[in-house]
């Protein structure tokens, strides 16, 4: 069995949001149009990927870091186990992680799980979604949006992910790879 996989280069992402957008577009999430739904001062909506920011170093050599994630698929998800009605189940051929909506019930235990913020609760269908690897490209021998989308080449996909480098080279505040062996490897 192969599995896919993401290997990011954290030196090329310019982090201009590309990959946000074209999984966006992709995968039409909540919401679809503007104006944004603002509560608590931030935004309402539903991202399967997103960039965040790491800040280091000081003057005279100050670092910024953009970090691209989503769900990563994990060998040993998190999110799986927790699910009380069965509703998230990975697929046999490639690895690949879904969810269910039919047997979701929006209990949230796999947002909570989930060491790498991938579900997202959608307050419209009172469902949890995420990152489906963009399984309907996959399926026709395509990438994924946000890899075919990503400017500077930072974000990549393969087919036959090696666990042993499962959250190599990982920024600062990632989760330990242990715990769900997740099909990323990073690049610096």
């Amino acid at each position: 069995m192969s599995n896919v996989g993401w290997i990011y280069d954290l030196s090329r992402c310019i982090g201009c949001h590309a990959c946000t957008v074209a999984c966006k577009a992709e995968n039409n999430t909540y919401p679809q149009r503007s104006p944004l739904i603002v509560k608590n001062g931030k935004a309402v909506a539903v991202n399967y990927r997103f960039v965040f920011y790491m800040e280091s170093g000081f003057y005279p050599n100050p670092q910024r870091v953009f970090v691209s994630m989503s769900c990563n698929h994990c060998k040993n998800p998190a999110c799986i186990k927790s699910c009380p009605v069965g509703a998230i189940t990975k697929r046999s051929k490639d690895g690949i992680v879904l969810i269910d909506d039919d047997k979701c019930i929006g209990c949230k235990y796999c947002i909570w799980a989930c060491p790498y913020g991938a579900p997202q609760f959608n307050p419209i269908t009172n469902k949890v979604e995420k990152c489906t690897f963009c399984v309907q490209r996959i399926d026709a021998g395509l990438e994924p949006a946000c890899v075919t989308t990503c400017v500077g080449r930072a974000l990549n996909f393969v087919t036959n992910f090696d666990y042993t480098t499962s959250g190599a080279n990982a920024p600062d505040g990632f989760s330990d790879p242990r715990y769900t062996n997740p099909s990323i490897q990073f690049l610096k």
